[in-house]
């Protein structure tokens, strides 16, 4: 279903979880997976991706386009199984607003999905917004190794690297084949090594990640992963340094950086002795560099603490919602942070989401959904 109303005015606000219920959700993992490598599995084993050519027989045939976050999405694709609670706090949202939209969720069968529907129907979300994928999956963080959608000549399909953790995590390397079929999308090897939250990009075709990308493929220059991606899904990438793996174990660019429109960006603020001084080093200059290419910049505050990387940039849009992560304890901090997204996006309904009980494991809501486009809207949502 095309988001017809997409432009429509908010006849109210979306629907809201009861923190008290979601209080009372029961996760199916007792011990989830952490977003980086856990210290009991194995390391990578990885190859070198395969050498250049010219022909890249895997690309689409083209004309080929990645689409923006903050254009116009069918929805968002979850994992069921940890966190629930925190899905079900966006789900409910999501699936209520003005204009709502879908959610599809990796679940291992049949009893998980009955189980998802009764939690996600007692916090009051729209089921009939609500599909499922039956696939056998490791972890929870589906941004890293789930489907990148493309516009592969008008028509929707997927692009799937090797997911960079598939050493140990294998079944969720599966996964964008699972959703291929099931969702009839065609689907392109894409041969790097890669986790999926070290990747965003603006509708003039500019991308950013850190080089994390580099060193995940030994073998293939800098060069040559920006020609795969310009061949597989029409970008120009720009790299940047990786936050120190210390501070941030994930050194992914979505724990500092999140485009919000065509022509602005949000980009993390650090003090000068956090991380040895290289979070405000990248930071500072990325922010420099999107000034100077005409984007206005946002900054909104991250730290380490306990051990964890706080950060306010792995929120979500999703058409007119923005999901805004919040933390126990850090009140005026929040309260901040929504008053910048307010500012930077006023056509936008602002839902704050407690991502206290995930920031430990070193990701947040954005690591946990990958969004799926709609190729029929593309109007933007700033």
């Amino acid at each position: 279903m095309g988001l017809a109303v997409a432009t429509a005015v908010h006849a109210a606000p979306a629907r809201r979880a009861d923190p008290a219920y979601l209080a009372t959700i029961v996760d199916d993992e007792a011990d989830p997976l952490p977003r980086v490598r856990a210290a009991h599995e194995p390391a990578s084993h990885r190859s070198p991706a395969p050498p250049w050519s010219t022909t890249m027989a895997a690309a689409p045939p083209g004309p080929v386009r990645a689409q923006t976050e903050y254009e116009a999405n069918h929805g968002l694709m979850i994992r069921w199984g940890a966190f629930n609670a925190l899905h079900t706090a966006m789900i409910v949202p999501i699936t209520t607003a003005d204009p709502p939209s879908d959610v599809w969720i990796v679940v291992s069968g049949a009893g998980q999905a009955q189980s998802a529907r009764d939690v996600l129907a007692g916090g009051g979300a729209d089921l009939d917004r609500v599909h499922f994928i039956t696939a056998v999956s490791d972890s929870v963080w589906i941004r890293d190794y789930g489907p990148r959608f493309i516009d592969d000549a008008g028509r929707r399909a997927i692009s799937d690297h090797i997911y960079n953790y598939a050493s140990g995590r294998p079944n969720d390397d599966r996964v964008p084949q699972a959703v291929a079929v099931q969702l009839g999308e065609a689907i392109y090897d894409f041969p790097l090594h890669h986790g999926g939250g070290n990747f965003h990009l603006f509708r003039n075709r500019e991308a950013y990640m850190t080089r994390l990308i580099v060193n995940d493929n030994p073998g293939v220059s800098e060069q040559q992963i920006k020609d795969y991606y310009a061949a597989h899904q029409g970008l120009d990438v720009t790299l940047t340094d990786p936050f120190p793996q210390s501070y941030d174990g994930t050194q992914h660019i979505d724990m500092w950086m999140l485009p919000l429109a065509d022509d602005k960006v949000l980009i993390g603020d650090y003090a000068a002795g956090e991380g040895g001084g290289v979070p405000k080093t990248v930071t500072d200059a990325t922010a420099a560099l999107m000034q100077e290419r005409g984007y206005t910049v946002y900054r909104t505050p991250g730290w380490h603490a306990a051990g964890a990387h706080y950060t306010y940039t792995n929120s979500v849009i999703l058409n007119r919602l923005a999901l805004v992560c919040q933390f126990s304890g850090y009140a005026a901090q929040n309260a901040q942070v929504v008053a910048t997204y307010q500012t930077a996006l006023p056509g936008h309904e602002i839902v704050p989401i407690d991502c206290s009980s995930i920031i430990g494991l070193a990701g947040a809501i954005h690591c946990i959904v990958m969004h799926v486009p709609d190729l029929l809207f593309r109007n933007d949502y700033d």
